[in-house]
């Protein structure tokens, strides 16, 4: 059976889409639906662009959770100004943003929903780390 094409870009970049049943293991993603809904309202760019901001992070790799990946997602289109003109400061700035740790504290803020709840986290972590750089 042929790799459909959301499998086959997330291939290239060394993320596996696996079925929900199955355990994650490091690279693998369920996050198959948030995936396509991404792509196909913004373009495969800007999918790439959210999958490699979260995978290649330092200590990110395990946060390709649909919530993670909706609220960059999110982001990155509210805020052009990081993501296009300084996409070499967005994703430094990432290395220093502790996504589980963000995560872990939206769940408990439950029953607020977790994308949002997460977006905000790390708008603020980022606000922290790009605001000053801009201004500078």
């Amino acid at each position: 059976m042929a790799k459909g094409r959301l499998d086959s870009t997330m291939d290239q970049l060394g993320v596996k889409l696996v079925p929900t049943y199955r355990r994650r293991a490091r690279g693998q993603s369920h996050a198959r639906g948030t995936m396509k809904a991404i792509r196909d309202a913004h373009g495969e760019g800007h999918l790439i662009f959210v999958v490699r901001t979260i995978k290649q992070s330092a200590g990110n790799i395990d946060e390709l959770w649909s919530e993670t990946i909706g609220a960059v997602s999110d982001i990155v289109l509210q805020r052009p100004d990081w993501a296009e003109r300084r996409a070499g400061d967005f994703m430094a700035a990432f290395d220093k943003v502790d996504l589980a740790s963000l995560r872990g504290r939206a769940l408990a803020l439950r029953p607020w929903p977790v994308r949002g709840t997460l977006r905000t986290l790390i708008l603020s972590e980022l606000e922290r780390l790009l605001v000053p750089a801009c201004t500078a």
